[in-house]
């Protein structure tokens, strides 16, 4: 139902039509290939539209600073902001979202950006990604990943304990890596 109002919005936006056709289409392509399917996949790119608006809205320069991941209405939130305070309020404008079943709000409190720390985690966050990539195992496009202060972060929807598992050791044996926070899920709806 929803991709047939989508279609029927953009052809009367007449100038909009290709793009979101376009990003119908590829959200379509990378949906079949993920564990959650299509229905779920449209709706936390719907949900992730409406976090990025809304914590725009409130804080630009927080939007900045922070990388949402959204799994089946599971929200996981990280990057580096500088007051507890802020981190409240971010947790606040998450929950008030339609769509949102959970928040898994990881964002460090952290004064100071030191660029050999974000270049530790730009290279852990690199050999990860690659591995996923490489495994045979694993189908990358249904774990989203990131690293903070040498602290990997995964999200997604595996399609058995094992998946997990691999995923896990991946994270764990990247160089830098000295802690890995998991949030990933088994699929339960096997169609």
């Amino acid at each position: 139902m929803r991709l047939f109002l989508i279609l029927i919005i953009s052809f009367n936006l007449k100038s909009c039509a290709a793009p979101i056709i376009g990003g119908v289409g590829a959200v379509a392509f990378s949906s079949s290939a993920q564990e959650k399917g299509l229905g779920t996949s449209i709706n936390d790119k719907v949900i992730y539209v409406k976090l990025r608006n809304a914590i725009y809205s409130w804080n630009s320069s927080v939007s900045e600073k922070i990388s949402i991941s959204v799994d089946n209405g599971s929200i996981l939130i990280t990057g580096k902001i500088k007051s507890v305070d802020t981190k409240i309020e971010l947790t606040k404008i998450i929950w008030k979202v339609n769509g949102v079943k959970e928040v898994n709000n990881k964002v460090q409190i952290s004064e100071m950006n030191n660029i050999k720390n974000i270049a530790k985690d730009l290279a852990s966050l690199g050999e990860i990604r690659a591995k996923l990539m490489a495994s045979k195992e694993l189908n990358s496009l249904n774990f989203s990943i990131d690293v903070v202060n040498n602290i990997a972060y995964i999200s997604g929807i595996a399609s058995n304990e094992e998946e997990i598992a691999t995923v896990t050791k991946i994270a764990q044996e990247a160089r830098f890596i000295t802690e890995v926070q998991n949030f990933v899920k088994v699929n339960k709806d096997k169609r």
